[in-house]
């Protein structure tokens, strides 16, 4: 069998990996990079049947032959002929935020696989997220505790589960008062400044914001995460107003609340939409760099603030 996951989300991506090794049971996981690994590879692997007839995961990653830009040499149609097999979970997976269904193969591909969508959260996907948590852990949150929390926790889908999780270990009932005592709210404020000090070429200023986050155990892909989410919607905002939008019509266009799109539109001023898809750009590398294991993660964020600053 086969499924699709795509979207910009890292966190859901990983997520939703996690919970179909464990829905199909499934104890061997054998991961590759359709950018640097062969398709004959792949192909290979899924040919190859387990002594024990264990069921079997393939996780392949960077699968741009499933959007408009092949930058592979992959093709379809091998995967096509062996959709049917039951014995091996196939999941191909492209970090962008639609697939290309102009392209008959990829069409048919979908056809033939469970696709899940693993978009970017907004404000109002990530209340439904959060519902959908709170349902799942059978905990109950009275309604100015979850206003704190949604404004407060971020668009990160891994944390906003963890901490949901952490809140039902301590009541199934949770008032503001918990919340505020239990959850350490997202350092927004400091992302902001984070994204400023880039911007401004302030090596040491950004610096101090990175190496305050990992005093706080924050992971540097979590850290990247935040800069790189903070820097897209500011991106989104500037093509918005680049369009002719107010600020009303690029809330709703976003999905966001007016006062964020009011702040953002603040800052988007100083930039050119260019600038800050380039800038994109460079952190999905370095993403993309420290989960293939390039470069050490700690090392190689604090290259990357030098050599841009």
């Amino acid at each position: 069998m086969i499924c699709l996951i795509y979207g910009e989300d890292v966190s859901r991506i990983q997520q939703k990996i996690c919970s179909l090794k464990k829905k199909y049971n499934i104890d061997t996981v054998v991961h590759y990079d359709a950018s640097r690994d062969s398709q004959e590879d792949v192909l290979m692997e899924m040919d190859s049947f387990s002594i024990f007839d264990e069921k079997k995961m393939i996780v392949v990653e960077q699968c741009t032959f499933l959007s408009s830009k092949n930058t592979t040499k992959y093709e379809i149609s091998p995967f096509l002929e062996r959709a049917e097999d039951q014995s091996t979970i196939l999941i191909l997976i492209y970090h962008g935020a639609k697939l290309d269904q102009r392209k008959k193969l990829v069409k048919e591909l979908i056809q033939k696989s469970t696709v899940y969508a693993c978009i970017s959260l907004d404000d109002q996907s990530q209340r439904t997220l959060i519902h959908e948590y709170l349902k799942k852990e059978n905990l109950v949150m009275e309604p100015q505790a979850f206003s704190w929390f949604s404004s407060h926790i971020g668009m990160d889908t891994l944390r906003i589960e963890s901490e949901i999780r952490k809140l039902k270990t301590y009541a199934d009932y949770v008032r503001l008062e918990d919340v505020k005592a239990l959850i350490q709210p997202e350092p927004v404020n400091d992302v902001f400044k984070m994204v400023d000090a880039l911007f401004q070429r302030n090596a040491i200023r950004f610096l101090a914001f990175y190496r305050n986050f990992r005093n706080q155990n924050m992971e540097p892909l979590a850290i990247l995460g935040l800069l790189a989410s903070q820097v897209r919607f500011l991106f989104q905002v500037r093509v918005c107003m680049d369009e002719g939008m107010d600020q009303n019509q690029i809330a709703n266009q976003l999905k966001a609340h007016p006062y964020r799109i009011k702040l953002n539109m603040e800052k988007a001023r100083s930039f050119h939409s260019e600038e800050l898809l380039d800038t994109l750009n460079l952190l999905a590398n370095l993403d993309q760099d420290i989960k293939m294991g390039k470069i050490d993660k700690d090392q190689g964020f604090e290259n990357f603030i030098i050599n841009q600053i």
